[in-house]
């Protein structure tokens, strides 16, 4: 080896020198240079739209550390389907990325999410998991002081500690979520989670809901999935468990078990068949409904078991004569006492045990406890008023109960306005024939 003159190792020790310390000098000064030029914050809303198929705007873009980045005032939106206007979707006044080895942490502040109904809202969900195999890390964490979600009319809810977890494994991405739904009365902690299973062909995506701690949530939070506040009053609460199923691009199919509270049986009743009154509030215990696709009958309740129980209220005794007559339910003429202004019978207490089965039959029994008769459904004081039916009743019949036919004798029932709310109950084919009215063809 041909020994290095002095003049050599002297070059080299600057050369060196060079490297290690002016050439990162320069790389820093570049770095900087090109984060804090107008236009990277253009690079930035650019990048970020092509890796989520959004448009995305942002006020500034700030590197507190090395690998973390700060997001101020980021706003996505999405092309609508039907034209070219833009609509916004999600919006956080700041949003914190931190990755921690294979994970990356996500703190979002004024986190807000906004759909135009809750059907688009779950084509969207259902497209975020869909490329949510694209994300280069195992585990995605977020979290949110507050979360505004915004689903249309009526449909705006505020939620508080929002703790959600991304995860995709070999069977498929899930998404879980942790959070305090608020309202004027209360708090109650809720749980979703939300999966798409690629094992199964086609593949299927299941959401559940379901609440945890604090008090039942108010009946409107259904109302994103059916019309509830209608049907069971606007002071009723409710508290179970909700869960969603689609397979690949049909139907959702639906499972419920829980409980409503304060439902209005007169909005449950009068309001939708003028013809019958029946008030007092109510509590419905569901074990299991099941929503879905019937043969030949579209979409309805497919079964539903439970039981429904009451305290004071009033009933008009041509309610009870059609229970008596269509459903078999028997009625205690010894104790029956009826107001001879109103046509009503009063009532000290309510309780109906139900099994209503996907050929239309519903199991009836007694539930008013054990001070009165097993078969004992409605009661004054200490008196049964009305007694279950002797054997299985229909829908058939419950729903010629409730909507009167004149007195005509027939086994169908005339499809009108009243009836046709009922026929998303399992009905026997044929037990519902339409009705010609005024100006039909």
């Amino acid at each position: 080896m041909v020994p290095l003159s002095r003049p050599a190792r002297q070059g080299l020790a600057t050369a060196a020198m060079v490297a290690l310390t002016m050439v990162p000098t320069a790389y820093m000064a570049q770095h900087a240079w090109r984060i804090n030029r107008p236009g990277h914050v253009r690079d930035v809303e650019i990048v970020l739209g092509r890796a989520l198929g959004l448009q995305v705007t942002l006020e500034s873009v700030v590197y507190p550390r090395p690998g973390e980045v700060l997001y101020r005032g980021i706003v996505l939106r999405q092309e609508e389907p039907r034209g070219k206007e833009l609509a916004e979707i999600a919006r956080a006044k700041s949003l914190h990325l931190v990755p921690s080895g294979r994970d990356l942490i996500a703190h979002a502040e004024d986190l807000a999410l906004r759909g135009d109904g809750p059907a688009e809202a779950m084509t969207r969900l259902g497209g975020f998991l869909r490329r949510s195999g694209e994300v280069p890390c195992d585990r995605v964490a977020l979290t949110a002081a507050s979360c505004r979600v915004d689903l249309g009319p009526g449909l705006a809810f505020q939620a508080r500690d929002v703790a959600a977890t991304l995860a995709t494994t070999d069977a498929g991405p899930t998404l879980k979520a942790a959070y305090v739904l608020v309202d004027s009365a209360s708090k109650t902690r809720c749980e979703m989670a939300l999966s798409r299973d690629r094992r199964a062909d086609p593949v299927v995506t299941t959401l559940a809901l379901k609440t945890m701690e604090g008090r039942p949530l108010p009946g409107r939070t259904l109302d994103v999935f059916l019309d509830a506040s209608d049907w069971i009053g606007p002071k009723a609460r409710v508290d179970g468990k909700l869960t969603l199923r689609q397979a690949g691009a049909g139907p959702w199919e639906g499972e419920f078990a829980g409980e409503l509270h304060d439902v209005d049986l007169s909005a449950l009743v009068s309001s939708r068949f003028p013809g019958h009154r029946l008030s007092g509030n109510a509590r419905v215990a569901v074990d299991s409904a099941r929503w879905g696709e019937r043969p030949g009958q579209g979409a309805g309740w497919i079964a539903a078991k439970g039981r429904i129980s009451a305290g004071s209220g009033s009933v008009d005794a041509e309610l009870l004569s059609a229970l008596a007559r269509e459903m078999r339910f028997r009625p205690s003429s010894r104790h029956l006492r009826i107001d001879p202004k109103t046509n009503d019978v009063d009532f000290g207490g309510l309780g109906l045990a139900f099994d209503m089965r996907p050929d239309g039959a519903i199991v009836l029994s007694g539930g008013l406890g054990v001070e009165h008769p097993p078969d004992a459904v409605l009661a004054a004081g200490a008196h049964p008023l009305l007694h279950a039916p002797e054997g299985a009743s229909s829908v058939h019949g419950l729903i010629k109960a409730l909507v009167p036919s004149d007195g005509k004798p027939g086994v169908l029932v005339p499809l009108t306005s009243e009836s046709r709310v009922l026929l998303c109950l399992p009905v026997a084919p044929g037990a519902v024939r339409p009705t010609r009215t005024m100006g039909a063809n």
